[in-house]
């Protein structure tokens, strides 16, 4: 296997144990939270994130993903972009705090309040980090990234619970934010060993904003599209109905999760490698796309499937209203890893201009489509956000048609036999669980004999994506990655 793609694979393995073990940790935290908390205070804290996501891009500002494009950088660029990212994030984190008595009266919800000056301060915690987090995610270190986010979920996470057993409600969730993202900056900063040695330059500012500006202008499209969910639902029903979508929302992203951060972690610094072999990024994506919708689009349908006694078995009966938001919503994550690395080999050849054309034109379309629906309710955003999905990969992969002469026509073929695997597998455990009674027997006979009958019939098949993983696999055991 050639070196470059060795590297990848030590970086996926790294990555994937880091998020595994990240969102893990945060996935039971959420069950504990759910069945200790209310919908309510799901729906509070899912009020208040409409901003603070927004603030945290804002700071960013693109610029560490800038860094990462850029390769070879040096200490003024590194030092350039943490006096703005740290003078930003301050800046944001005061009049997010300022204007917490407008976001409480614009939601009716008094709380709200407290909440948004004390949930202002992860904003300067997270410029602190900035810097630190593009430099090892360049440099393909994410074994020192893992070790960093699953100390920082376990702090974070029993903060959070033990809250919660005391009855601080709503609290618990915004001091498991503040706690998660103090812990990881710090311990961020002694794993990559960085500080800032260089000066500011303006000419490094303007350099990399002409990647960056792009950048944050893409996040920023992206985020109003998915926080726009939380502000419709949270405006024209209530923090009950807005809990319910949170959380199967949230359990959604649990897997969705885990395919973006290797993804994009890996995705763009490989690509950027050999952006100029268009041959070679062309192989690469081709390459990447079928190994990660082998692995995902059977997730995602699955969930979709086993929705109800899921959320049954996890949460308690009081959050079963969220188990149809949830079938609709994973189906709508399926096709996730086209839409990632279609960006990332975008983006990895400098296209920042084209990937800010891409978003508008994918946001806007969302938007429009989520604001139309958001009137007959959740379910129903939630179906807008599938057919958005649906013609998202139909543009993503149109412009990696113009790049790369791999459009959207060839990327969803090449996928045929995940889609049918996935479909088959899918009507033998739906078949489980119309024909026995329901409980958590028959859900986990049904993922069990779903999961087996894609394995054989993919072994069987001499699946092409298959194969590729099990090449990745013996890759690692034969030469442990010990340099990252």
């Amino acid at each position: 296997m050639p070196e470059l793609e060795k590297r990848a694979a030590s970086a996926a393995w790294w990555s994937t144990l880091e998020i595994l073990a990240r969102y893990g940790v945060q996935f039971l935290v959420m069950v504990a939270l759910a069945r200790l908390l209310t919908p309510d205070d799901f729906g509070l804290i899912a009020m208040l994130l409409v901003f603070t996501n927004l603030g945290t891009l804002l700071v960013d500002s693109g610029f560490g993903a800038a860094l990462i494009q850029r390769q070879q950088t040096t200490v003024d660029d590194e030092t350039t972009v943490f006096i703005f990212t740290m003078v930003a994030g301050m800046t944001a984190g005061a009049i997010l705090a300022l204007a917490a008595p407008a976001i409480a009266a614009f939601f009716h919800q008094p709380k709200l309040a407290d909440l948004t000056r004390v949930m202002a301060v992860v904003l300067p915690l997270g410029a602190f980090a900035a810097v630190p987090d593009a430099l090892l995610t360049m440099r393909l270190n994410f074994r020192a990234r893992a070790r960093a986010e699953v100390v920082a979920s376990l702090c974070s996470g029993t903060v959070a619970v033990a809250l919660a057993l005391q009855g601080f409600g709503v609290w618990s969730l915004a001091w498991q934010s503040i706690v998660s993202i103090g812990v990881r900056g710090a311990l961020l900063w002694v794993y990559s060993g960085w500080r800032p040695l260089g000066r500011y330059r303006s000419a490094s500012f303007r350099s990399l904003l002409g990647f960056g500006g792009y950048m944050l202008l893409t996040g920023l499209l992206n985020a109003a599209a998915v926080r726009l969910q939380s502000l419709l639902i949270g405006k024209l029903f209530d923090a009950r109905t807005l809990g319910f979508y949170t959380l199967a929302q949230n359990t959604q992203q649990a897997p969705s999760s885990l395919i973006d951060g290797i993804l994009r972690r890996v995705g763009l610094p490989v690509f950027s490698t050999i952006a100029q072999d268009r041959i070679k990024l062309r192989a690469a994506l081709r390459t990447s796309l079928r190994m990660a919708m082998f692995l995902f689009v059977p997730c995602m349908v699955g969930i979709a499937v086993v929705a109800k006694p899921l959320v049954e078995l996890m949460y308690g009966t009081r959050w079963i209203p969220a188990a149809q938001i949830l079938s609709v919503l994973s189906l709508s994550a399926a096709l996730w890893p086209v839409h990632i690395l279609n960006l990332a080999a975008i983006g990895a050849q400098g296209q920042s201009n084209l990937l800010l054309r891409v978003e508008i034109a994918k946001q806007l379309i969302g938007i429009v489509l989520i604001a139309a629906a958001s009137q007959w309710g959740p379910l129903a955003i939630a179906w807008a956000v599938l057919a958005s999905g649906v013609l998202g990969v139909g543009i993503n992969a149109y412009y990696s048609k113009k790049l790369l002469n791999y459009g959207p026509v060839e990327q969803l073929v090449d996928q045929t036999a995940t889609f049918v695997l996935s479909a088959i597998a899918a009507a033998a455990g739906w078949a489980i669980l119309h024909w026995t009674a329901p409980g958590p027997i028959s859900m986990l006979g049904a993922i069990m004999a779903a999961a087996a009958i894609y394995g054989v019939l993919a072994a069987l098949t001499g699946n092409i994506a298959l194969n590729g993983l099990l090449s990745v696999v013996r890759t690692l055991r034969e030469k442990p990655a010990t340099s990252n």
